[in-house]
């Protein structure tokens, strides 16, 4: 299905029945080609949505196979790929690309990697001042993209803080920590927006291969969408995106806030908008204030610890390493036999000790790759709705 004028307003949506490559060459084609999306760019910049160590098949992250298939196109334009993007601040980015096996993939597929200092290096950096901004009233952006060109790679999901990250939420992911820290210090729905004024991605794919639904962004159900929606305009996808599955953009709060302060899309749009069909009812995850005020409270508390911790390390971090709070495995010891699966199925060192059936918080990235792996189901986890008891 296509949005037909040929426009930054053009909506193209199709699904990935034929898999993934063969729908993501397809959706390009429709909203204008690659060569138009780049205008003679020498780079471009994937940032797809790798917030944790959790695979594509679970909904969490963005699918390798679209990731190849939009290098492609953009090497057949003659411009070089380069992924720029860093997980959730309580996730370190080596551990991360090492889960998800990043470095392979690119090396692979031709794609460089863009490590940028995430505390906000100024050789690395560039700052913004969006005009009506309310509240993110400058932040910094990677210095590279005042050349090149930003294709964003967003995974159709929902979110237990944002309620869903889709297209004008993804971006975060570029901005070095300190930015993203204020972002949740003066809240997260305003400064999406406001962030969302001074980036404009050139082309937005946003992978609904499989999407994930209820307590997201990480541990929610799979939700099997099998769509790939591709656009220019930020906001207009993620309408299209609400309506694929059922949800009224005034109960995602960013979105109402767009809505009411970037302006509606065209009549064109909201037209094409009202004959999508939903794939599949999304179910929001359930709003529990205190989880959001503790959440939130993490931010400003980072302020003063950063003063006196090590350069890169945050309050968060330290929080979620104590194995106190957050999603994370425990072996049940009555139940393990030792076998050492959980070990070989863990792709970090220095994680489980099969002596003392210990999970070291401060390595565990909290993929759960040994919980799906346990043969003996000698492993629950904490904090994950969707857990075997």
């Amino acid at each position: 299905m296509l949005a037909t004028r040929p426009a930054t307003d053009t909506i193209a949506v199709t699904r990935t029945f034929d898999g993934i490559e063969e729908a993501a060459h397809r959706v390009i084609k429709q909203i204008g080609g690659m060569a138009a999306v780049l205008q003679g760019a020498k780079v471009a910049i994937l940032k797809p949505n790798f917030v944790a160590g959790r695979s594509a098949e679970t909904g969490s992250t963005t699918s390798f196979t679209l990731l190849k298939a939009v290098a492609e196109e953009v090497q057949d334009c003659g411009a070089e790929p380069v992924l720029c993007e860093m997980p959730g601040t309580e996730f370190d980015r080596e551990a991360t690309y090492t889960i998800l096996g990043v470095e392979q993939f690119c090396e692979a597929n031709g794609i460089r990697i863009l490590r940028i200092d995430p505390e906000g290096d100024e050789l690395d950096w560039v700052e913004l001042r969006p005009a009506g901004a309310k509240k993110l009233r400058r932040f910094s952006i990677p210095r590279i993209l005042n050349e090149a060109c930003l294709i964003n790679l967003p995974v159709l999901k929902t979110h237990v803080v944002s309620t869903m990250t889709l297209s004008m939420k993804n971006p975060m992911g570029i901005l070095p920590r300190p930015d993203r820290r204020l972002m949740h210090t003066l809240g997260i729905d305003q400064c999406i927006v406001d962030m969302n004024r001074g980036i404009r991605p050139d082309l937005t794919i946003v992978d609904g291969s499989v999407g994930q639904d209820g307590e997201g962004p990480l541990y929610g159900d799979r939700a099997d969408l099998q769509v790939l929606i591709a656009g220019r305009d930020s906001l207009a996808v993620d309408l299209v995106c609400c309506q694929v599955v059922g949800i009224k953009p005034q109960d995602i709060p960013h979105l109402k806030l767009a809505l009411e302060q970037l302006g509606k899309p065209s009549w064109r749009t909201c037209e094409f908008i009202q004959h999508m069909e939903v794939i599949k009812k999304f179910r929001l995850p359930v709003q529990k204030p205190l989880y959001r005020f503790i959440f939130w409270m993490m931010y400003p508390l980072d302020y003063p610890y950063s003063w006196i911790a090590e350069r890169g390390k945050h309050f968060c971090t330290l929080l979620y390493s104590t194995g106190l709070v957050g999603t994370r495995p425990q072996i049940k010891e009555e139940s393990c036999t030792r076998c050492g699966i959980c070990v070989e199925a863990c792709p970090l060192p220095d994680v489980i000790d099969l002596k003392s059936l210990k999970v070291n918080y401060f390595t565990c990235q909290r993929c759960l790759l040994c919980y799906d792996a346990c043969p003996e189901n000698a492993i629950r986890v904490k904090g994950y709705s969707g857990a075997r008891s």
